[in-house]
C-alpha cells in the first residue's frame, strides 16, 4: 500500500469556526431538543459563517472533521457492512466486466473491501490521512488488499493511470464546495477512464427546487460574502454544520455530469430512511 502524504493548511478563519462550533455544541445553554426558534437562530450563523468562509476555508473545516475521530474509520461498520443494498445492485449492474476500479473517499474502507471482496483490483484515495491509515489497516484485517492514497482536498492523486471504473464514496461528492471545483474533481476522474466506462456517485444529499431552507442560506451567506468583498458566491444547496454540505437537484447532477464528460444513465433516491434525502446516481463516460 503506497501512502503519499499530503498537508492541509486551515486558515484562521476555518479555526475560528471551529472554535465557535466547539463552544456552541457544548454549551450548557444548548438544548439537547431545539425549539423552532432555536433551530432557525442557529441556521442564520451557520448562513452568516457560510458566507464569511470561502472555498479554501471550507476544505479545511471538512478536513479537521475527518482528522479526529468520526466514526467512518471504526472495524466493524467497514469491515463487516460491506456496500448497501442499492450500492451493491448498482456495482453489479455496472461494474460487472470492470477489472480496475477507483474509488474516490475512501472512508475507512468499506467500499474498498466490498468492491475488492467481489474480485476488483483496487485504488483508493482520500483526503484524510487518518482515514487512509484506517483504510489500510482495515483492509489487512479483512484480508484484502489495495491501493490506498492520500490526495489533496477536491483532487486526485498523480499518475492514476486508466482504470475500468470509478466510485465516488458515500458522501464524498457534496463535500467539495462550489461547482466549478466538482466539475474540475469529475474532469480529473474522467481522464482516468475509457469511453464508456461508469462513474458511481454514491449516497450524495438532494433537495427540492424550492426549498425554502436553502434559498434563506445563500441569500444570508451572499449578502455577507458581498460585504467582505468576496468574488464567489454561495450555491443553492450550499449549507455548512461541522463541515461544508451540498445538496442538489437531479438536473444539477446531470448537468454537472455531463460538463465533465459523462451522460447521466441512472439516477435513483436511495432509501437509507425516509428522512435521509439520499441518491445515488451513474454515469457513463462519453
Amino acid at each position: 500500500m503506497n501512502n503519499q502524504d499530503t498537508a492541509t493548511k486551515i486558515s484562521s478563519r476555518a479555526r475560528s469556526y471551529l472554535l465557535f462550533l466547539r463552544w456552541f455544541s457544548w454549551s450548557p445553554e444548548r438544548p439537547k431538543a431545539l425549539s423552532l426558534a432555536a433551530r432557525r437562530l442557529e441556521s442564520l450563523w451557520q448562513a452568516v459563517w457560510l458566507g464569511w468562509l470561502d472555498a479554501d476555508d471550507l476544505n479545511g473545516i471538512t478536513w479537521s472533521h475527518y482528522m479526529g475521530t468520526s466514526g467512518f474509520e471504526a472495524e466493524p461498520f467497514n469491515v463487516h457492512q460491506g456496500l448497501w443494498p442499492w450500492e451493491a445492485d448498482a456495482s453489479q449492474r455496472h461494474f460487472k466486466d470492470c477489472k480496475r476500479v477507483l474509488v474516490a473517499g475512501a472512508g475507512g474502507g468499506r467500499e474498498v473491501i466490498a468492491l475488492a471482496r467481489l474480485g476488483h483490483q483496487v485504488t483508493a484515495f482520500d483526503f484524510s490521512r487518518s482515514l487512509t491509515a484506517a483504510c489500510s489497516s482495515n483492509l489487512e484485517k479483512a484480508g484484502c488488499s489495495a491501493v490506498v492514497l492520500d490526495a489533496p482536498p477536491d483532487g486526485l492523486p498523480a499518475d492514476l493511470g486508466i482504470h475500468d471504473a470509478v466510485l465516488i464514496g458515500r458522501g464524498f461528492y457534496h463535500h467539495i464546495p462550489g461547482r466549478m471545483r466538482r466539475v474540475a474533481f469529475l474532469q480529473s476522474c474522467r481522464a482516468c477512464v475509457a469511453v464508456g466506462a461508469p462513474v458511481i456517485l454514491s449516497d450524495f444529499f438532494t433537495r427540492s427546487a424550492g426549498s425554502r431552507f436553502h434559498r434563506r442560506t445563500r441569500q444570508i451567506a451572499n449578502v455577507v460574502r458581498r460585504l467582505r468583498g468576496e468574488g464567489e458566491g454561495a450555491e443553492l444547496g450550499d449549507w455548512l454544520t461541522n463541515c461544508m454540505q451540498h445538496a442538489f437537484t437531479r438536473e444539477e447532477i446531470e448537468q454537472e455530469l455531463v460538463d465533465a464528460g459523462f451522460c447521466l444513465e441512472t439516477y435513483t433516491v436511495s432509501p437509507f430512511s425516509e428522512e435521509s434525502h439520499l441518491a445515488l446516481a451513474v454515469g457513463r463516460a462519453t
